[in-house]
């Protein structure tokens, strides 16, 4: 947890959500980015450990990880939706604003139509927001227990602000798939935007730079 120092309360939430991190070693970029990001006074800024993930600190979540494969579970949205509401409730921001990158945009995505009102704005880094098209896409077909972003999207509050960025050479989570779920938000007057990073692969996506682009906007 990083807090921007202020003599007022705290005005806004950012909690940074890593994503499945399929080498099996320590969480630390959406770590370092939650230190690096420069925010307004008044913000706090919190990484999590999503279920069953450790960090280079020793510090391990409790849950299951699904050998780190996708693990959007119901059981492990209950227990992130759960930990968000926890800092809220501490904190009571004005403005809640999530910040994943791959798995942990899928559960952003998934957060905010299946818990809505959780926060009021979202970054979604290399989102696979339709878990049966990225599945597909990777030649994964057999069953799983996976929820999806697109699968909440009519739930989602229409004053939400949602950012979805992917790099143009991601060959993990192509393109379509944050472009499509973009569509279908602005099908339902949910304010969306896409924007596709020329030159940048799967992981370089989930840089501080890009983050702060967007974050000053949701921030406003």
């Amino acid at each position: 947890t990083f807090v921007k120092n202020s003599e007022s309360k705290i005005k806004n939430l950012v909690i940074f959500i890593h994503g499945d991190q399929s080498d099996n070693g320590p969480v630390s970029g959406m770590i370092d980015n939650a230190k690096s990001t420069a925010v307004p006074d008044g913000t706090v800024k919190v990484a999590i450990l999503r279920p069953g993930y450790f960090d280079k600190a020793g510090n391990k979540s409790t849950g299951n990880d699904c050998g780190r494969r996708d693990c959007y579970t119901v059981t492990n949205l209950d227990e992130m939706s759960a930990t968000v509401q926890s800092l809220k409730n501490h904190y009571k921001p004005t403005k809640t604003i999530l910040i994943g990158h791959s798995g942990g945009a899928a559960t952003s995505g998934i957060m905010i139509g299946r818990t809505p009102g959780i926060a009021e704005g979202a970054i979604l880094l290399a989102c696979p927001c339709s878990i049966s098209q990225w599945r597909f896409m990777q030649g994964r077909f057999g069953p799983y227990n996976s929820l999806s972003p697109s699968d909440f999207i009519k739930n989602i509050p229409k004053t939400t602000k949602i950012f979805a960025i992917t790099g143009a050479s991601d060959t993990n989570t192509q393109d379509i798939l944050a472009k499509d779920y973009v569509k279908s938000l602005t099908d339902f007057n949910i304010s969306a935007q896409y924007k596709s990073l020329p030159n940048v692969n799967h992981n370089n996506v989930n840089h501080v730079h890009v983050i702060e682009e967007v974050l000053n906007e949701l921030l406003k």
